[in-house]
């Protein structure tokens, strides 16, 4: 191949790549955040798609004749990448859905302060599980599945091929409702104690109709809320590793 054939055809490869390689770290745990700066994770970015390129060209599609067909073929990459960056973040931020319960439970809904995974006002609790979250995926090297997952969806979503829509948003809506609902079994204990403690002021409150009962109710919720994640911290990270691990197994990696 002669050498003005060949670069056109390794930038157009490269650019493939990129479209969906960037596409889906703009929403990857860790290397997407919001504190990460831009101008790192799109050096992050063109790195990974120049070491990955030649692994991945034998897959790639000719070129196309056109710049409709291009731009074409970039955006069914760019939805692609999209799928995959929304799939892991919706993972992580099972962990913001189980802190938004827990504070609900322990009084300290009112405690807020920016959360960058969700890119608002998120609740201290929710910000310490989801940080503990990202944190844990880094040390247990589970971004690398995830890298590794970009290379493999070239065997579950062919380059240049139009993806099944269907099929992407029927994915999207089964993982979120299986985060709401990891979300619910994991503050299961917050809920049932909540429960008892609340009914147990109210009887109080009607056996003392003279006690202030919120003066003394609210500090014992505080540290209760406080005992329990403290006590249960440890188990709720393993748990949560396991429902990732098992969530990118179904949703990233080809089977």
């Amino acid at each position: 191949m002669p050498l003005e054939a060949y670069l056109p055809f390794q930038i157009y490869s490269f650019l493939l790549v990129f479209a969906r390689v960037g596409s889906m770290l703009i929403l990857m745990p860790g290397i997407g955040e919001g504190f990460i700066q831009t101008r790192i994770r799109i050096y992050f970015g063109i790195g990974f798609a120049v070491v990955v390129t030649p692994i991945i060209q034998p897959l790639l599609p000719p070129e196309p004749q056109n710049a409709v067909a291009l731009f074409t073929l970039l955006f069914w990459e760019v939805v692609i990448g999209l799928y995959f960056g929304i799939i892991t973040r919706i993972l992580l931020l099972t962990m913001d859905t189980l802190g938004r319960i827990i504070s609900f439970q322990t009084g300290l809904a009112a405690a807020t302060a920016f959360n960058p995974s969700i890119s608002e006002q998120g609740t201290l609790v929710g910000l310490l599980l989801t940080t503990l979250g990202i944190l844990m995926l880094f040390i247990f090297n589970l971004h690398h599945v995830l890298l590794m997952a970009i290379v493999d969806s070239y065997t579950m979503f062919e380059a240049g091929v139009a993806p099944p829509f269907e099929s992407l948003a029927e994915a999207v809506s089964r993982v979120t409702q299986d985060s709401f609902r990891v979300a619910l079994q994991f503050s299961a204990p917050f809920i049932v104690i909540g429960l008892i403690f609340f009914a147990s002021m109210g009887i109080v409150a009607r056996l003392m109709p003279q006690l202030q009962i919120f003066f003394i109710g609210i500090p014992i919720q505080l540290i209760l809320g406080f005992v329990i994640i403290s006590s249960i911290l440890g188990t709720l990270m393993r748990l949560f590793l396991e429902y990732y691990t098992s969530g990118i197994a179904d949703f990233l990696v080809p089977q």
